[in-house]
């Protein structure tokens, strides 16, 4: 079971998954997109730290719906490995930006760096707007009798 080390190390938790938990997170994560994209123009580093969040909100949607939830422990990183186990290999460019963007969003937030260039922030938004539309896509595909959207 690819959960098994997870659970274990009680970085995830069994739960019964509930759709309409899931299909509102999917629905927040399309409204932070949008919300990254409106901040382009006013802070980069906020732009790039809400698109960051909206790819967590997809992904812990996506691991919802598999049944578990993360801890508290760790919770960031094992969001982003546990994405990157349930979509796979083919997803790794977009997986590795991802956990880039969490290192670079932990520095804006506990050490206040505003270090994002105009490229990064819209590549973050760009990336965050293809892992959303791939976990929908899986979520809807693996579920299709969840009235999701």
């Amino acid at each position: 079971m690819i959960y098994e080390k997870f659970l274990k190390d009680n970085l995830i938790k069994k739960e019964n998954s509930d759709f309409k938990q899931i299909a509102y997170q999917l629905k927040r994560a399309k409204k932070d997109l949008t919300t990254a994209e409106a901040n382009l123009s006013i802070d980069l580093t906020w732009a790039f730290a809400i698109a960051y969040h909206a790819m967590m909100r997809a992904s812990k949607a996506l691991i919802y719906s598999k049944g578990y939830l993360p801890t508290a422990k760790r919770s960031h990183k094992t969001i982003v490995e546990l994405t990157k186990l349930i979509l796979g290999d083919e997803y790794d460019t977009i997986i590795n930006r991802f956990s880039r963007m969490r290192r670079r969003r932990h520095d804006f937030i506990y050490d206040s760096k505003n270090h994002i260039t105009p490229h990064e922030a819209k590549l973050s938004i760009d990336t965050a707007k293809k892992l959303i539309e791939e976990i929908i896509t899986l979520v809807k595909k693996e579920n299709p009798e969840k009235d999701l959207f």
